[in-house]
């Protein structure tokens, strides 16, 4: 059974409406959307500001879509009209507050009565939650599909911007051990536009991100997929607006106790995608680090 059937209860909060929307974008849910309405809800979603102030006339027009696409989508997920479900994204937006600051609260208040060990193992517990949960929906066909355009094109780029730079730096790093033409995207702090402009048609482009988005990585996910380059997406939900153009999207969740987004599921798919790509490259691969090895000794990096 699915969470959600036409009879049951409409979601309560933007979580439950992604839930719903994931599932729905999987077909793992018996409700149905057309395209246009699955396309303006996901574009909703990864918008709430935007979908809590507008009138429902202006937020059709900024869709391309009619008002009454957007009444007949809202009575589909179970509401009674429009207003209904925009309510969930003007709670949520009044609700979020500062995303650090509210995070940062409610650690700190669970800390004032958890001992040490039980604030460890709490957040322990969630980092193994959310890695399980990007385990448990990746796909194998997926996963080798990525590593093959992550080997196999001429050039890679990785972005990530503010807390997912250090996945991206990391992942860049480890990728420019197994080949060739790998950076990261502004690695040079000249900026995402210099960055796309090395990229040229058939090369890839990997961006990390999630939820509080940052402007430049979602305008990079579009004017990469414009251009014709390939991307692959780690983001926290396919409601998330680098999965709209991405040619790959694999979800990271992020949820738990830390003041920011938790992080390890990024860096085990990382480190997966970056297993399939050895494997993938096979004898290349080995031959590269081979030579990775013999630089470090020649420059007496390690003691």
């Amino acid at each position: 059974m699915t969470r959600q059937t036409q009879e049951s209860m409409p979601p309560g909060s933007l979580s439950e409406l992604k839930a719903l929307l994931a599932e729905i974008t999987g077909g793992r849910s018996e409700l149905r959307l057309g395209g246009r309405a699955l396309r303006t809800l996901a574009a909703m979603v990864a918008d709430p500001h935007h979908t809590a102030v507008l009138s429902i006339g202006k937020l059709a027009e900024s869709h391309g879509v009619n008002a009454s696409t957007l009444t007949r989508m809202s009575q589909r997920l179970g509401y009674d009209r429009f207003t209904a479900l925009q309510q969930i994204f003007r709670r949520h937006v009044s609700e979020r507050g500062g995303f650090y600051s509210q995070r940062a609260g409610r650690l700190t208040e669970s800390s004032r009565q958890d001992p040490a060990m039980e604030l460890i193992n709490r957040i322990a517990k969630e980092e193994l939650g959310n890695i399980s949960a990007m385990t448990e929906d990746l796909e194998t066909s997926a996963v080798e599909a990525a590593a093959g355009i992550i080997a196999d094109v001429p050039r890679v780029s990785i972005y990530g911007a503010r807390q997912s730079a250090s996945v991206a730096g990391f992942m860049a790093y480890a990728l420019g051990m197994l080949r060739n033409n790998t950076a990261l995207l502004d690695g040079q702090q000249q900026g995402v536009a210099h960055g796309l402009a090395q990229l040229e048609e058939g090369d890839a482009l990997v961006l990390i991100g999630s939820s509080p988005y940052t402007r430049a990585t979602v305008a990079a996910s579009r004017v990469a997929a414009d251009r014709g380059i390939q991307v692959i997406a780690l983001t926290d939900s396919l409601a998330s607006p680098l999965a709209a153009t991405a040619t790959h999207v694999f979800v990271t969740p992020t949820a738990g106790s830390f003041f920011s987004n938790c992080m390890a599921s990024s860096a085990v798919l990382v480190e997966i995608l970056l297993s399939a790509v050895a494997k993938r490259l096979e004898q290349r691969a080995v031959a590269a680090l081979n030579r990775h090895e013999a630089l470090i000794e020649a420059l007496d990096i390690q003691i």
